[in-house]
């Protein structure tokens, strides 16, 4: 059985995963789709000097009245356009306009998200018209244009205009020009007809910091690893390029703190903004690149098998090596051939591996250089030459637990020099060897919970509890999974939530305003209401609720469904002023955890 000090430290780290876990639902928008409380952004790069007013649209105004305030915005993107002056902008906020739109003054025409704010043609003409100079426009998706020859997402007859950060496709023509001296950038065309035409010469890529546009039908390598394809992209109607074509779909990378969009994860990672504690989300695609983590950054990806981290079979695909990364949503491949490379390598502290594959590397993992307390879950390591996680000298106190480990070349765990580890709930199949271990280390997570499943125990279970009578032996040493399971082991929320009173705190509350906590070091003292605040969060299923209690169980005076969590005790204190306050968070397994607090309380 786990000490109170290892459970203690394993529910810390659970909190950062949980946090970092609230971001990713399947099938959600909630990194691209800001609320309708609407947070304005800094006008795009394109037209220099524009201080004009800013009219505001947005398709849920169907009610009226409108004027393009912020209040009462206009319901049509054209309406918006028609009562502007030039160095205006109009605003768009996400929702999906039926339009077909001309654009006439020198303005910025913005949607809110190029994800979520959509104009649609319903296939009827083109659908963006710019016939004036000097006009940028941004953020939108802009499809199902009219199928007639010269029809397109977006027609330009004028010069100056900027044309970037926007999703075009499902059209004839994406985009249409036939003048010149336009700026055509960070836009994503896909599966239109003809993606563009120009017949003069304009610009199709940034050179600062370096970019042009995503096309679904071009192929080709980045030898160099910064996102842009080594090969130009050629454009229809003269000899025009976009020189520098990119990887992946734009707004693949970004710091969902910064709200930063990269080319790359590499670049995301560098980025002089990215701060400890960020978090980097990466949509499905292919990535070759090697990565070097040496941020305390939460780096997710958006499903484990479309994110991809590919090494060309050369070095190691990830290193880690800054303490507290959670790096989870991945798949891990194609490392280098040599005995030191692996689809990752830790050299840090107090990280968390989750929810990846790691396959067809060297080694899945390498723990090194005195790496310990790191916790290593719910992976699938598999098909890798050799180990499927090694762990190197002096590396103690990790905690590896429901991994699917299988089919690799040698061990399934090959641990030499290193203590105090726990392996508990993996399912070891088809290893050479599963494990071996000449060291002093914890293989299970005692009884009833049970330690790991091996393909290779022989054992027997008499009372039927899914646990053999007999230990594992584990080769090379003196350890034992002295509760193997019979069959492989599935994950279910078995672990309780983490859950901790944050305040009150020890010191003196007066109408809840802490006061004097240097001198009440040892207890707390509340006079009048105080707010009682709870922090918790669950690995997997997620918090239920959390219940709060004053000295007893039986009947809570509150229980809180939404975060932040917190009451307020209002009752007075007359006879009895020694009260305990107890919180029991319970998550959506039926799992619970509580925490309690000794107060005195007056009036």
């Amino acid at each position: 059985m786990k000490d109170g000090n290892t459970i203690k430290k394993f529910l810390k780290a659970v909190i950062v995963i949980s946090i970092v876990f609230a971001f990713i639902m399947p099938g959600s928008a909630t990194f691209f789709n800001a609320s309708k409380e609407k947070e304005y952004l800094v006008k795009p790069m394109g037209i220099t000097g524009m201080s004009g007013d800013t009219i505001y649209v947005d398709d849920d105004n169907t009610e009226g009245p409108w004027d393009g305030s912020i209040d009462y915005p206009y319901q049509f993107i054209q309406d918006g356009i028609d009562n502007t002056n030039n160095s205006d902008e109009v605003y768009v906020f996400n929702g999906t306009y039926f339009e077909n739109i001309v654009v006439f003054n020198s303005i910025i025409l913005k949607g809110e998200d190029k994800d979520n704010t959509t104009i649609d043609g319903r296939r009827q003409g083109t659908l963006v018209k710019i016939t004036v100079n000097q006009v940028t426009l941004t953020g939108f998706t802009i499809k199902n244009s009219g199928s007639n020859p010269n029809d397109a997402g977006i027609s330009i007859n004028s010069e100056e205009n900027f044309v970037k950060i926007n999703n075009i496709v499902d059209n004839n023509y994406g985009i249409r020009l036939v003048e010149s001296n336009n700026t055509i950038f960070y836009n994503n065309f896909m599966n239109n007809n003809k993606h563009a035409y120009d017949e003069c010469n304009n610009v199709w890529n940034d050179n600062s910091p370096g970019g042009g546009n995503y096309w679904d039908d071009h192929t080709g390598e980045d030898d160099d690893e910064d996102g842009v394809i080594d090969t130009p992209y050629n454009i229809t109607g003269d000899s025009n390029k976009d020189l520098l074509p990119l990887i992946h779909i734009y707004g693949s990378v970004i710091n969902l703190n910064t709200k930063k969009v990269f080319l790359t994860i590499k670049r995301a990672i560098n980025d002089y903004d990215t701060l400890d504690g960020h978090t980097i989300f990466v949509k499905s695609d292919i990535y070759y690149e090697h990565l070097i983590i040496y941020k305390a950054i939460n780096l997710i990806g958006e499903n484990k098998e479309g994110a991809i981290i590919d090494a060309r079979e050369d070095d190691n695909a990830v290193k880690i090596s800054d303490d507290e990364v959670t790096f989870s949503g991945f798949t891990v491949q194609h490392s280098g051939n040599e005995s030191y490379n692996a689809g990752m390598v830790v050299t840090s502290d107090r990280n968390i591996i989750t929810n990846n594959i790691l396959e067809e590397n060297y080694n899945g993992i390498i723990l090194s250089c005195s790496s310990d307390d790191n916790i290593i879950s719910e992976n699938s390591i598999q098909n890798n030459d050799w180990n499927g996680i090694y762990i190197k000298l002096y590396c103690d106190r990790n905690i590896i637990f429901g991994n699917t480990i299988e089919n690799n070349n040698y061990a399934g765990i090959a641990i030499t020099g290193s203590s105090q580890n726990e392996i508990y709930h993996n399912n070891f199949i088809g290893n050479r060897h599963n494990a071996y271990d000449d060291s002093n280390n914890i293989w299970d997570d005692g009884y009833p919970s049970g330690g790991n499943y091996w393909d290779d125990y022989t054992g027997t279970d008499a009372n039927g509890d899914g646990i053999g009578e007999t230990p594992y032996i584990i080769p090379d040493g003196v350890n034992k999974d002295r509760y193997p399971f019979m069959e492989p082991y599935s994950s279910g929320d078995i672990i309780p939530p983490y859950v901790e009173i944050t305040s009150p705190q020890n010191g003196f509350y007066f109408m809840n305003l802490r006061l004097l906590h240097r001198i009440f070091r040892q207890r707390t003292v509340i006079f009048g209401p105080i707010t009682i605040a709870v922090e918790a969060s669950d690995l997997q299923s997620g918090i239920e609720g959390i219940a709060f209690y004053i000295d007893n169980v039986h009947n809570p005076k509150w229980i809180d469904y939404n975060e932040p969590y917190s009451w307020t005790w209002r009752e007075r204190s007359f006879l009895k002023h020694r009260h305990t306050i107890i919180v029991v968070a319970f998550d959506k397994a039926g799992n619970y955890n509580g925490d309690t607090l000794i107060v005195r309380k007056y009036f």
